[in-house]
């Protein structure tokens, strides 16, 4: 078993208590439920990926094989997120302890999510195929994050901004940073690694992101892109993919 180092916070976690709260997973996720049931459909945006069938050109076969998968964006209080992405008991911490397990996670608080998510879809567009929605949601590439946007459209980890952060998350995703800062990592192990500088940051979000998988238009089944296939680990080596 991989021993990796505690998850602790730096000197820029300031009146953020909350992040130090220990709690079961499971309840952290009917919390979450609970939020996204209360705010509802007037806090929600829901649309079905590609937005207005724009495939982008990183994957030329989510094209050929007509791909889409639903997205919801919820807005929620921002340190019931902050808890959800940074806290000691949230999804990335899920993750550092295990690829296995965080995956796990993420999958069971998107089975309770499901029903209220389909709810809220279907009063926005009632022409959705449910079926689609849940067969997508209920794949293991569906994922829970949070949006990297705020709702005003600004990113809120920002590449430009990445410089060494040693005091916001502290454990062996930061040591990873470190070996990025100084050059060990060149070429495309540099495109990996860097990863982990925004692994190590903790920024405090304002939407829960809810994704479900790619699903092929012919023949319905889950399409994964390349880039993803190792999500788990990605997030489990370096807090961020």
């Amino acid at each position: 078993m991989l021993l990796r180092q505690p998850w602790t916070f730096g000197t820029n976690i300031k009146d953020r208590d909350y992040l130090f709260r220990d709690q079961p997973f499971e309840t952290l996720a009917e919390v979450l439920s609970a939020a996204v049931r209360a705010v509802g459909r007037p806090s929600t945006k829901f649309l079905i990926e590609p937005k207005q069938g724009q495939y982008g050109d990183h994957d030329p076969l989510l094209k050929e094989l007509k791909c889409t998968r639903p997205a919801w964006w919820v807005r929620l209080d921002r340190p019931l997120l902050d808890t959800f992405f940074n806290g000691i008991s949230g999804i990335r911490a899920q993750y550092y302890m295990d690829p296995y397990r965080g995956r796990r996670q993420n999958l069971l608080l998107i089975s309770v999510l499901t029903d209220e998510l389909i709810q809220i879809a279907a009063a926005k567009e009632p022409s959705v195929d449910i079926a689609f929605m849940r067969r997508s949601l209920a794949q293991p590439s569906a994922k829970v994050w949070i949006s990297e946007k705020d709702i005003h459209g600004k990113k809120i980890i920002r590449a430009s901004d990445l410089g060494l952060d040693e005091e916001s998350i502290q454990n062996d995703w930061l040591d990873t940073a470190r070996r990025v800062k100084s050059g060990a990592y060149p070429g495309e192990d540099y495109r990996l690694y860097s990863a982990a500088l925004s692994g190590v940051r903790a920024p405090i979000p304002d939407q829960l992101e809810i994704k479900g998988a790619w699903i092929t238009g012919a023949k319905k089944r889950e399409y994964v892109t390349p880039d993803k296939r190792d999500r788990d680990c990605q997030i489990f080596m370096f807090g961020f993919s």
